[in-house]
């Protein structure tokens, strides 16, 4: 593994698709050792453009400098092995809905009673709390939400709108690096782990800021932001 800054953290990844991969990615590539967890039949990103069967360049283009291996994590051996094996682990980081990582065993509260000054990085769709808390989500439907899509102003000949490449997951995956290091600048100083959050709405919604001023005030007046160069 290469080394740098974050030589000798060992990390835990329990992501998929974009933003948690690109995320751990960086801190793999900061010198972090990354161990992947994938189910058995493989992380779905796996089968995006294929060139082989299970191997595809946009998965390997996310989780290059990784190690990796595959459980069914619903099996009680398994879910035995990851509690032993986070004994070990400085971070983990996630982006199951709490459903999910609390059935599974490996929320926050269930790790961190394991490896109590555990970094634990908890990546959502929408945020853990309100009435959105517990939805799935990927980028396309947080562009959606957060007004980005419109924002374009594009659209193909049936209306559908054109969004951009996916800023939500790859500003997210930024905030996933930053998050983890901010929880182990805070271990290294006090000795104490925590529970670091971020979502793809909350990243969405501060990249589309610059855009919020073109939206009219409560007496109709609207200020222009964009003056031509």
């Amino acid at each position: 593994m290469a080394t740098g800054p974050l030589d000798g953290i060992k990390l835990l990844e329990f992501t998929q698709i974009i933003a948690g991969p690109m995320g751990c990615q960086m801190l793999s590539d900061l010198g972090a050792d990354v161990i992947k967890v994938e189910p058995i039949e493989g992380e779905p990103w796996r089968l995006n453009a294929q060139f082989i069967p299970k191997e595809s360049v946009t998965f390997l283009g996310l989780n290059r400098g990784k190690r990796s291996f595959a459980l069914d994590l619903a099996h009680p051996k398994s879910r035995e092995a990851i509690h032993k094996l986070v004994k070990d682990m400085d971070v983990v980081v996630i982006n199951y809905r709490p459903d999910v990582s609390a059935r599974l065993g490996i929320d926050y509260e269930t790790l961190s009673a394991i490896k109590p000054d555990l970094v634990y990085m908890d990546s959502t769709a929408f945020g853990r709390e309100g009435d959105w808390g517990s939805r799935p989500g990927y980028d396309i439907v947080v562009q959606a939400a957060s007004g980005i899509t419109s924002m374009v102003g594009k659209v193909d000949e049936s209306g559908t709108p054109l969004v951009p490449p996916a800023h939500a997951d790859t500003t997210t995956a930024y905030a996933i690096c930053a998050g983890v290091l901010a929880g182990l600048f805070y271990k290294e100083r006090t000795g104490k782990g925590q529970k670091v959050e971020t979502s793809l709405l909350i990243n969405a919604l501060t990249m589309a800021m610059s855009q919020f001023d073109d939206i009219p005030a409560g007496n109709g007046e609207q200020r222009a932001v964009l003056l031509a160069a």
